[in-house]
């Protein structure tokens, strides 16, 4: 455990400069009585993130520990004098007033929001992975049929193009 000896004084706007949005959003979860994983998730990034975002604060305002670091910027009204940090994420183009009916919705059937699995890639409205146990399942396993179905209309073109020629 790393000792320092004494913490960072003074002025609020201090405190502002020397961290980043990041690393102050980070420090108010911190404060919140939030686990590297909880902010990591409400952050959108992977906890070894926030561990190093944290590794960085205690070095920076030259204290002991997360929770005296947030301790520090919260008495300090830190957190009341910037807006929350907002991650980047993918923006839709807006192509024109052309929503769909909102009856759309409504008239899916049971068996096709059954089996509405979702993308493996990231799209705009869905930049992070956060597909359950059965999608990551059942999308590999859709992969390697339709490679099998690929390769097996190639092998019977093959064929057939053999007896033809032959």
């Amino acid at each position: 455990m790393m000792l320092y000896s004494n913490p960072v004084q003074g002025d609020p706007d201090n405190y502002i400069s020397l961290l980043s949005a990041a690393q102050i959003e980070t420090l108010r979860h911190v404060y919140e009585h939030k686990n590297s994983k909880q902010i990591a998730r409400i952050m959108n990034v992977s906890p070894h993130t926030v561990d190093e975002r944290v590794r960085r604060v205690l070095k920076k305002l030259n204290v002991s520990n997360r929770i005296e670091a947030a301790r520090i910027l919260a008495v300090n009204g830190v957190f009341d004098h910037v807006t929350p940090y907002q991650p980047l994420t993918y923006q839709l183009i807006d192509l024109g007033d052309d929503a769909p009916p909102a009856d759309a919705e409504r008239g899916r059937s049971a068996f096709r929001r059954l089996f509405d699995i979702g993308s493996p890639f990231p799209t705009a409205s869905q930049p992070a992975n956060r597909h359950g146990l059965m999608e990551r399942i059942i999308w590999p396993i859709l992969i390697a049929f339709a490679t099998i179905l690929a390769f097996s209309a190639l092998y019977s073109i093959l064929v057939g193009l053999g007896r033809v020629l032959t």
